[in-house]
C-alpha cells in the first residue's frame, strides 16, 4: 500500500557473511564506507551510492592450474571465476534488500574507459585490503594468508550499518622484488606508483576483435601466490 514502511530485519556482519558463503563465495569481509574517504574523487562507494554505510567484499578463488603458461586457459579460468563472483554479489545484495535495505552490486570487471585504462567504480582490491581480507603486495596484488594472490573480487555497497572487519597487519614481501625483477615493463619497480598503464599496455592484446591476457608473471612469481602456509 502507498505510503506503507517496509519493515527491517536484522541484519548484521555475521548474517552478511552468511549470505556470501552460501552464495559462493570463499571470502567475505566488510569495510566502513568512511574508510574510503582518503580515495580519489569519483572512487569512493558513497559516490556510487548515496547513503552508503558499508561496503562487502566478496573473494572466490582461481583453481591452482590456473597458473600454467597457458594464457588461454587463464583467461577461460579467470571468465569463469569473475562470473562465480558476480553472481555472489547480486545474491547477496538481494538478500539484504528482502531484509529491508538498499543494496548495490559492483562487478570484478568493467567500468569506464579513462586514460587509456578501464577502471572500475571503486579499487576492489583496495576495498578488500580495507576489509581484512589481505594485504597488497610489490605485485600490486591483493595476497590473502589462506588463498594467497588467487582470488576475485565483487561488491556489495549497502545503507545497512555492519561492524566492519579489521585491517590485517602482516607483511608479505620484506625484501623479495621477484615479481619487481619479472616485469617485463617495469611496472612494479617504484613501490609508491605502479605504472598501470604500461603494465596495461603490455598484458593486454587485442586477438580475433577480442582482448586477450598475455602476461599474468605478477601473479604467477609470487612466492605467496598459493597463501602463506607456514609462516
Amino acid at each position: 500500500m502507498r505510503g506503507m514502511v517496509r519493515t527491517k530485519n536484522e541484519i548484521t556482519s555475521d548474517i552478511v557473511k552468511r549470505y556470501g558463503s552460501e552464495a559462493g563465495a570463499d571470502i567475505v569481509g566488510i569495510a566502513s564506507s568512511a574508510s574510503f574517504d582518503s580515495a580519489p574523487d569519483g572512487f569512493r562507494p558513497s559516490d556510487h551510492f548515496e547513503g552508503c554505510l558499508s561496503v562487502i567484499i566478496l573473494g572466490v578463488t582461481f583453481p591452482e592450474e590456473a597458473l600454467t603458461d597457458d594464457t588461454a586457459e587463464y583467461i577461460d579460468i579467470r571468465n569463469a571465476v569473475n562470473v562465480k563472483v558476480n553472481a555472489a554479489a547480486k545474491d547477496v545484495a538481494k538478500q539484504i534488500k528482502n531484509d529491508g535495505y538498499k543494496a548495490k552490486e559492483i562487478g570484478g570487471m568493467g567500468g569506464k574507459y579513462i586514460d587509456g585504462m578501464t577502471r572500475g567504480p571503486i579499487s576492489l582490491k583496495h576495498a578488500a585490503e580495507q576489509a581484512g581480507l589481505g594485504t597488497i603486495g610489490k605485485n600490486c596484488l591483493l595476497t590473502n594468508s589462506e588463498y594467497g594472490n588467487l582470488l576475485w573480487f565483487s561488491a556489495v555497497l549497502t545503507d545497512a550499518s555492519l561492524a566492519p572487519d579489521e585491517k590485517v597487519r602482516y607483511n608479505i614481501c620484506y625484501d623479495c622484488d621477484i615479481c619487481v625483477k619479472a616485469c617485463p615493463v617495469g611496472a612494479l619497480n617504484d613501490i609508491n606508483a605502479f605504472r598501470k598503464k604500461e603494465c596495461a599496455d603490455h598484458y593486454f592484446k587485442m586477438v580475433d576483435k577480442k582482448w586477450k591476457i598475455k602476461c599474468f608473471l605478477c601473479r604467477k612469481m609470487c612466492p605467496h601466490r598459493f597463501g602463506m602456509k607456514g609462516k
